[in-house]
């Protein structure tokens, strides 16, 4: 497996994370009217949440409508990645907005059976599905 390294930029007077530079983008994003569809990555792991955390607020603070997340290419899913779902789940519902996934591999729908997470955050089975719950 090929993985690249990426140097976490911080501003030194208040060491806040600023995230890797512009250039490294982890998912694909797409828009159904004022609906904002992220795609994974394969897997998310470690190394990967700290550049999908950056991702995810930087569209998080747009104040979409919704905001919802396809799993359907993600094999694998760590705790660092469990905690950016979460994280950005509710700063998209403090907003108003709404948090949704769908498609989950089995292996990534297991991790969020066992976690808990399937109380926290919508599942859906389909994009349609999470299309038309928001949409109301």
């Amino acid at each position: 497996m090929n993985y690249s390294l990426t140097k976490v930029l911080y501003w030194p007077e208040t060491r806040e994370y600023q995230g890797p530079a512009k250039t490294m983008t982890l998912c694909g994003v797409r828009t159904s009217g004022d609906i904002t569809i992220v795609v994974m990555p394969l897997q998310i792991d470690h190394v990967a949440a700290l550049t999908l955390d950056h991702e995810l607020h930087e569209l998080a603070l747009r104040e979409p409508k919704a905001l919802l997340c396809d799993f359907s290419g993600t094999k694998y899913i760590s705790s660092s990645g469990l905690r950016i779902i979460l994280k950005t789940a509710k700063t998209v519902k403090a907003a108003g907005g709404h948090f949704g996934i769908f498609s989950l591999t089995p292996f990534v729908d297991h991790i969020f059976s066992l976690s808990g997470f399937a109380e926290v955050v919508s599942i859906y089975d389909t994009e349609e599905a999470a299309l038309r719950a928001v949409s109301c």
